[in-house]
């Protein structure tokens, strides 16, 4: 069985890098020093799903940089799930917790988005440890 899981997990992985790869890719760390990176294709996916996010890039590599905790994913724990608490986003909203979920085994960031109440969806935090 977990050979299985194996082989699946290693097919999404090799997925994910062919529907992200592109020329632009930004690579940063965050304060683990694990390192991911957001390419062209990544950022027009996060686009067209929340198309509020267009004018944040920025943040959301600020988010993965310096980050308030990371977290393993709780639907899928091969996600690094990073948030970032915003008091105001000018157009958005107020109080807002912006979550970028990168894959644990290639660093690719596959979407971003801005939530009101994230800790439900949230897994074990990873950082930082107590």
């Amino acid at each position: 069985m977990s050979s299985i899981l194996t082989r699946a997990s290693k097919n999404q992985g090799h997925q994910l890098s062919q529907i992200f790869k592109d020329e632009m890719e930004e690579w940063v760390s965050d304060p683990t020093e694990f390192r991911t990176v957001l390419t062209d294709n990544g950022w027009h996916h996060i686009m067209e799903r929340h198309p509020v996010m267009r004018p944040f890039k920025a943040l959301v590599l600020q988010a993965v940089q310096n980050p308030d905790g990371i977290y393993r994913g709780k639907r899928d724990p091969d996600r690094r799930i990073y948030r970032k608490r915003h008091l105001e986003v000018p157009g958005v909203g107020e109080s807002l917790d912006l979550l970028v979920f990168a894959d644990s085994a290639n660093g690719y960031i596959v979407t971003a988005y801005f939530a009101a109440y994230s800790v439900r969806m949230l897994g074990t935090q990873i950082w930082p440890t107590s």
